[in-house]
C-alpha cells in the first residue's frame, strides 16, 4: 500500500490538521444525536450501560457527546470546531448564549488579548471561561446579598406595622375611657408620639425600599437598552458596509467612488476614536482595538468588554 506523502509545508500541514479537527468536531455532534436518540427512545430496553460497552462508549463520555449535540449541534458555527474546545464549552454557565459565546470575541485574562473562539487556544478558552464562572458566582452573590437586603427591610416594616397595631390598640382602649386619669393621658400622649415615631420610621424604610426597587429597574433597563444599541450599532455598520462595499467593486477605478471611500473611512476612524475616549472616560479603562482587525470584529470586541463591565 502506498503512503500517502505529506507536504513539507507547515502551512499546509496547519491546514490539513484544522480541517481534520472539524471533521472530529462535526463528528461529536453526529455521535451525540444518535446516542440521545437510542437513550431517548429507550432502544436498548433498559441496557444502556451496557449498550455503550458495546460501542465501546462509556457513561460519562456519553453524557458528553449528548450535551455537545444539545447545546452546540443545531449551531452552524458550532460545526467547525474542534471537539477539544466542543467539550470545555458544556460547562459554560447556563446564563451563557451558546451561540453568543462562539461568535462574539471575549477578553483572555492572562494576555488581555480579545479572540473569537475559534482563534482561542484551548487553554486561552478555559480561562475564559473561568472568568465567566467567577463573574456569574459575583453577580449571584451580589443578588443573594441585594435580596436579603430587601428581606430584612421587609422584615422591619413588618415589625414596625405589627408594633404600631399594638400601640394604636392601646391608644383607643385609652379613649375609650370615660374618665382618664393624669396617668391615662400621659400614657396617652407618650403612646402618641411613639406611634408618630414609628410612622415615620415606618414610612422611611418604604421609601427606601421603593428607590432600591426603582434603581434596580433603571439599572437593568439601562443595561438592556445598552446591549440593543451596541448590537444594532454592529449589525447596521455591518449590512451597510457590506453594501457599499458591494457596489464599489464594480467602481473601484473610479476617482470619485476612491475619494468618497477614502473620506468616509476618515471621518469613520475619528468618530470611533471620539466616541471610544468618552467610553474610556466613563469606564476608566483603555478599549484597546488591534490594528488588524475588521470593523465587525473592533466592535464587537468593545461591545463585549462593555458587557463584562456593566453586569459585573
Amino acid at each position: 500500500m502506498n503512503q500517502l506523502d505529506l507536504s513539507n509545508d507547515l502551512n499546509v500541514i496547519v491546514a490539513e490538521i484544522n480541517s481534520f479537527k472539524q471533521i472530529a468536531g462535526q463528528s461529536v455532534f453526529e455521535i451525540g444525536k444518535r446516542l440521545k436518540h437510542v437513550k431517548d427512545n429507550d432502544l436498548a430496553h433498559g441496557q444502556w450501560e451496557l449498550w455503550l460497552d458495546s460501542v465501546d462508549i462509556n457513561a460519562r463520555t456519553a453524557r458528553a457527546f449528548i450535551q455537545a449535540y444539545e447545546q452546540f449541534g443545531n449551531r452552524q458555527t458550532s460545526t467547525d470546531l474542534p471537539t477539544g474546545k466542543i467539550f470545555e464549552m458544556l460547562s459554560l454557565p447556563e446564563s451563557v448564549d451558546r451561540q453568543e459565546f462562539i461568535e462574539q470575541p471575549h477578553k483572555v485574562p492572562s494576555t488581555g488579548e480579545t479572540k473569537t473562539v475559534d482563534e482561542m487556544t484551548v487553554k486561552e478558552l478555559r480561562e475564559v471561561k473561568k472568568s465567566l464562572k467567577e463573574a456569574e458566582q459575583a453577580r449571584t452573590e451580589a443578588e443573594r446579598r441585594a435580596k436579603e437586603a430587601e428581606t430584612a427591610r421587609q422584615l422591619s416594616i413588618n415589625q414596625h406595622s405589627e408594633q404600631q397595631e399594638r400601640l394604636l390598640s392601646q391608644i383607643e382602649e385609652l379613649k375609650k375611657k370615660k374618665a382618664p386619669t393624669a396617668a391615662d393621658n400621659a400614657k396617652l400622649q407618650e403612646l402618641s408620639a411613639e406611634n408618630a415615631r414609628l410612622s415615620i420610621s415606618i414610612q422611611k424604610l418604604e421609601d427606601e425600599l421603593l428607590e432600591r426597587n426603582r434603581a434596580m429597574e433603571k439599572r437593568s433597563h439601562d443595561l438592556r437598552k445598552m446591549k440593543e444599541s451596541l448590537n444594532k450599532t454592529t449589525a447596521y455598520v455591518t449590512v451597510d458596509l457590506s453594501a457599499a462595499l458591494m457596489h464599489f467593486r464594480s467602481i473601484s477605478d473610479h476617482k470619485e467612488a476612491i475619494d468618497t471611500a477614502e473620506i468616509f473611512w476618515q471621518e469613520l476612524d475619528e468618530t470611533i476614536r471620539q466616541q471610544r475616549s468618552k467610553w474610556e472616560e466613563v469606564m476608566q479603562t483603555n478599549l484597546e482595538v488591534k490594528e488588524h482587525a475588521t470593523t465587525r470584529i473592533a466592535a464587537g470586541r468593545q461591545r463585549l468588554v462593555i458587557d463584562a463591565d456593566c453586569e459585573t
